[in-house]
């Protein structure tokens, strides 16, 4: 086995990601910030699962800004948690590091860059490493070995399953944007997961004893498949790469494990020293196995829940859930029968991702309740609700004495009523031997069971913004004209799409998507409604009642009341500003009620979302308990003694690095480019905000909290009105109050008589 120079073998994480950003700068890329765990405006994934995710406009041609882009990508998967802990690179949160081409360069520079980062800029010895190439891929098999140089053995060819993106597209589909990969692994030399290669010498890339472990990926999107099963070539093909930062990190650093390398070693020690405090025996070797896992899971937990999303029963809030469970039962297994990822080791996750990631260690304190609260709510329910359901099992089973099977049906209501996740479920099951239900039953079960109507709009129920997303690939970004005072303009109609297909005309009354080259209307972000008003084209008319980014593209949700409308149409767009304004200040109330929060509660208190809408706001927040009376008064007394003082509302751009330097404050879950915009009232607030404000404090009126209440472990939410609406709430308040007064003042008024009738008669 070859070892690495002493220099090269001391590298950390934090210099491997700047060494590579660093590197593609000097190709000429952009290096662009990690998006958010929660893809912005796709609602195909739960999770940001690539660092080509937040590059999908480019890649469908909706955006053309940049040609080459770098990034080192937060990624959470999923697919292989049960392997996390048993093998030496098994993650559920990775970063990855990736380098971008939109109809730029091709396979001849990805491969020759990569192989110079990797053997110059790293000095990673040449015969340790392979490449993998598709098996018809030619153009790559040549490249490696007559531009890079690597020896024919040392270049392996693969089938469609390894070694195509997406994996085995040829034959099984989608159809789309695909095409081959080729992939650059590093050889250990042995075997390091346990299982002996019966041959060491003839093994290669793929072999499972470990001796080769996949760094690099290059992916070659050049085809675009057919319904017909045919490959057309790309007029302009993409490339995408991703190599993870942990897998990197273990090959420079000389460590067969992911989980030895300095991104998870202090981790792994400080659950040590948590057992060896509350567990008296000593470690077992196969112990590691749990830790591991403990490990991966605390640091997704983290990172997870600081992009915004808290423990529920569905969607993301579920999948975080799950995964706590899980590091928790990783726990039991080790011995632990009490709450000790919250208190123990989410500081040392943000510790040690401290200097990458910044924004963590403001919202350790508000992460750890939220952990600790969920802990809370598990051991409870290993008290108190797994009896119920190992007593219903044990009455199955007498009822049945062969065959006994807990239904979908039972699984899904203990599921709706006592939270019984179907894992916890499965697991009580098979320990009491009784069939539990399949995946897909329960789910079918609790989709029957909490079906309930939902309205949905015209607009919604026509198609995604995913499939809407397709249909908008190739318009230009919509510029986006309005933040000044001025809410009318002149545009042109780019597109018009009406039950999924665009249309040149539209002349029937009813729903349409219109997309322009500029407007002024806002479209939903950052928890603040879209804009509503009207487009008046040549031969028409249309009421705009909500607008939406896809993408980089505005899209008018409008009604055509009367007329037509035609694909380049001049149009007069007009918002409605009545409505405009009451959103603003909404907008700037919900600045202030989050800094009156924190005033009042403490710095651990972070904004998780909101709803800025016309008629009143939402605010949900982190923290662990109900707020008091006169904490409630407090917040309310706050946010309107800085109305009172009328603070102006200042907005300022900057690049994003010198907004956190001036101290505004990024939220959980949003997403920001290198450009930001900084929302300052008076030395009150300071935060990072596209939304639209008022000029000064003093026009939100009034601030009245109507409502406080827990949503989730560890998140609060708040309901406020602000100005009128909330002096017509008062004022219904005062009315409903002098009616109860008649109402009690009546009823003692019939008291005293019945008592004086009752004197009467006994004195007789």
């Amino acid at each position: 086995m070859v070892s690495l120079s002493n220099h090269d073998r001391n590298m950390k994480s934090t210099e491997l990601r700047k060494q590579f950003l660093d590197f593609f700068t000097s190709k000429g890329h952009a290096v662009v910030p990690s998006d958010s765990l929660i893809p912005a405006n796709d609602p195909s994934l739960l999770f940001t699962g690539a660092g080509m995710n937040q590059f999908k406009d480019y890649f469908l041609g909706i955006r053309r800004e940049m040609k080459r882009a770098a990034s080192c990508q937060k990624c959470f998967r999923t697919g292989d948690v049960e392997q996390v802990g048993q093998t030496a690179s098994h993650l559920t949160f990775f970063e990855m590091l990736g380098n971008f081409s939109f109809g730029d360069y091709f396979k001849k520079e990805a491969c020759l860059w990569a192989w110079e980062f990797m053997t110059v800029r790293l000095k990673i010895p040449k015969e340790k490493l392979w490449a993998t190439v598709y098996e018809q891929d030619e153009e790559a098999a040549e490249l490696w070995k007559k531009q890079v140089g690597l020896p024919p053995e040392r270049i392996v060819r693969m089938g469609a399953k390894d070694n195509f993106w997406p994996s085995n597209a040829p034959t099984e589909g989608p159809n789309g944007p695909c095409g081959p990969c080729s992939e650059l692994h590093y050889d250990y030399g042995c075997c390091t997961i346990g299982k002996k290669c019966p041959d060491l010498e003839k093994c290669r890339p793929g072999c499972p004893c470990g001796r080769f472990v996949e760094v690099w990926n290059l992916v070659f999107t050049q085809y675009d498949r057919q319904p017909d099963g045919s490959l057309k070539p790309l007029p302009a093909p993409n490339i995408d790469t991703g190599m993870g930062l942990e897998r990197l990190a273990a090959v420079m650093q000389d460590k067969m494990s992911v989980f030895e390398t300095d991104l998870f070693a202090p981790i792994a020690e400080a659950i040590e020293r948590v057992l060896q405090k509350e567990v008296s025996e000593p470690m077992r070797m196969n112990q590691k196995t749990s830790i591991y896992a403990i490990a991966d899971h605390v640091r997704a937990l983290v990172f997870i829940i600081g992009d915004g999303v808290v423990p529920s029963n569905d969607g993301r809030g579920y999948v975080l859930r799950m995964l706590l469970r899980k590091a928790l039962r990783a726990g039991l297994e080790l011995g632990m029968r009490q709450p000790f990822l919250g208190r123990c080791l989410v500081s040392v996750v943000t510790n040690l991702m401290r200097e990458p990631y910044p924004e963590l260690t403001s919202r350790e304190k508000s992460i750890g309740q939220m952990i600790y609260a969920e802990e809370e709510r598990f051991f409870q329910m290993l008290e108190e609700k797994l009896p119920l359901l190992k007593g219903r099992i044990k009455e199955l089973k007498q009822e049945k004495a062969q065959n006994a099977l807990f239904s979908a049906q039972e699984a899904a209501n203990f599921y709706d009523t006592h939270g019984l996740s179907l894992e916890e479920i499965s697991e009580v099951c098979q320990e009491l031997q009784v069939t539990p239900p399949s995946k897909e039953e329960f789910e079918k079960a609790l989709t029957v069971l909490q079906a309930q109507s939902k309205k949905s709009s015209a607009f919604g129920a026509i198609f995604s913004k995913d499939a809407l997303a397709e249909l908008l690939a190739g318009n230009p970004p919509t510029e986006f004209i309005g933040y000044g005072q001025e809410l009318t303009a002149q545009a042109k109609v780019l597109c018009l799409i009406r039950e999924g297909r665009s249309q040149q005309e539209v002349k029937e009354p009813g729903p349409v998507e219109v997309i322009l080259d500029r407007s002024p209307f806002y479209g939903e972000a950052g928890g603040q409604v879209g804009d509503a008003g009207v487009l008046l084209a040549p031969g028409g008319e249309l009421k705009v009642a909500d607008t939406q980014w896809v993408g980089a593209v505005l899209a008018h949700q409008a009604e055509l009341v009367e007329g037509s409308i035609r694909v380049n149409d001049p149009v007069q767009a007009k918002v409605d500003a009545s409505r405009r304004g009451l959103v603003a200040r909404n907008h700037t109330a919900t600045h202030l009620l989050h800094s009156a929060l924190r005033r009042v509660l403490g710095p651990h208190v972070m904004q998780a979302g909101s709803l800025v809408a016309p008629d009143h706001l939402r605010l949900d927040f982190s923290h662990g308990q109900g707020l008091s009376r006169n904490q409630r008064d407090s917040v309310e007394s706050l946010v309107n003694e800085w109305v009172e003082q009328n603070y102006p509302v200042r907005v300022d751009k900057m690049e994003i690095a010198e907004a956190k330097k001036s101290g505004a404050m990024a939220l959980f879950g949003e997403k920001y480019g290198s450009q930001v915009r900084v929302v300052s009232i008076g030395d009150v607030s300071k935060e990072l905000c596209g939304g639209t404000h008022l000029k000064e404090t003093g026009d939100v009126g009034l601030l009245m909290i109507v409502e406080e209440g827990s949503i989730a472990s560890g998140v609060r939410r708040i309901e406020a009105l602000s100005a009128q609406t909330a002096l017509d709430s008062l004022r219904a308040e005062v009315v409903r109050l002098q009616r109860d007064r008649e109402r009690l003042m009546k009823q003692n008024k019939q008291l005293e008589e019945e008592k004086n009738s009752l004197k009467i008669k006994g004195a007789a």
